[in-house]
């Protein structure tokens, strides 16, 4: 992985913990329907975080391949 692979992974990550924390919240409002809204509220944003993440680690890639350890 090159450096600009690194940095789309870093902030995958920190985007991933974030979108958790917003699903959290927004099933914490309504008790009744914790496990549904969570899971609309996450993976609604989940995926296409995943998606674009995809796209720019495949963007971001080296025309040479890496070298053999």
């Amino acid at each position: 992985m090159n450096m600009q692979q690194k940095m789309v992974v870093a902030i995958m990550d920190v985007l991933m913990i974030v979108e958790l924390c917003i699903a959290m919240y927004a099933a914490h409002l309504n008790p009744d329907s914790f496990t549904s809204t969570f899971c609309v509220y996450f993976f609604s944003m989940l995926i296409p975080t995943l998606v674009l993440a995809r796209i720019l680690v495949k963007r971001f890639r080296n025309a040479e391949p890496e070298p053999a350890a």
